[in-house]
């Protein structure tokens, strides 16, 4: 039998990078990192001041958490980094891997987004739980969240938009695979139907995202010493469903 191998091909942060910004403005993140600062600010045990943001892409939950917080935000990918300084000039923005980047500070607190979806096995989850928490002051907060769950997760699930800016029209539709349950890992697959004035061309994209149980994702949160919050917000949904917003507090 012929084994066909996903390629992980993240053309959304590469080559097609330039789209983000149509098809996932800033003004779509704005509920969102509000709710975040605000779980941020609640459960903190320390003033908080100073924020990371691991995996922060083109900064757009840094557009809103900046009028908060002095920000700084890590990314794998300088093409995202790019769209972030344009957006954000006033962040400071380092290239780094959340698994391994160690910027030699600490934080008042650490946040990662959905970001954290591309740990595809539990090293390299309790990796980006050990950056995060090597960066955090006694007393601060890690948030992260946890879009889907071995349990929560949707066999086939299919979601279209569309977007336009100027003259430039984008259709994307997402269809979420996973090959094989027996693993930590799913496809989320894109095809692009980009309209330039008018003139199609069709281009298609492939991430491979970790997909772990919701008792993985604690008991490595746990093994870092921090005590656990676990909450939900009508603000981090998928589909009008809240999954769940992890919070990790550090001991003072």
């Amino acid at each position: 039998m012929q084994t066909f191998v996903t390629a992980d091909k993240r053309r959304m942060y590469s080559d097609l990078a330039w789209t983000w910004p149509i098809i996932s403005p800033p003004e779509d993140y704005i509920a969102e990192a509000e709710a975040a600062a605000r779980l941020i600010k609640a459960h903190a045990r320390i003033p908080v001041r100073e924020v990371l943001n691991l995996g922060c892409g083109g900064g757009h939950n840094d557009f809103t958490l900046r009028k908060y917080f002095d920000l700084t935000g890590i990314d794998i990918s300088e093409d995202m980094l790019s769209l972030a300084r344009e957006l954000n000039p006033e962040v400071e923005y380092v290239a780094g891997d959340m698994r391994s980047v160690r910027l030699g500070r600490q934080f008042d607190a650490v946040v990662i987004f959905d970001s954290i979806n591309y740990m595809r096995t539990l090293d390299s989850l309790a990796s980006a739980f050990k950056t995060a928490c090597s960066h955090l002051r006694p007393g601060g907060v890690m948030l992260t969240c946890v879009e889907s769950t071995k349990e929560t997760f949707q066999q086939n699930q299919t979601i279209h938009s569309t977007h336009k800016n100027g003259d430039v029209e984008i259709a994307l539709i997402e269809n979420d695979y996973d090959p094989n349950s027996d693993d930590n890992w799913y496809e989320a697959n894109y095809v692009y139907l980009i309209r330039r004035s008018g003139e199609l061309t069709i281009e298609t994209d492939c991430h491979l995202l970790g997909l772990f149980s919701l008792s993985d994702w604690l008991e490595l949160m746990r093994g870092w010493g921090c005590d656990i919050r676990q909450v939900t917000t009508p603000e981090f949904a998928v589909d009008g469903r809240p999954f769940p917003i992890l919070l990790g507090l550090k001991p003072e």
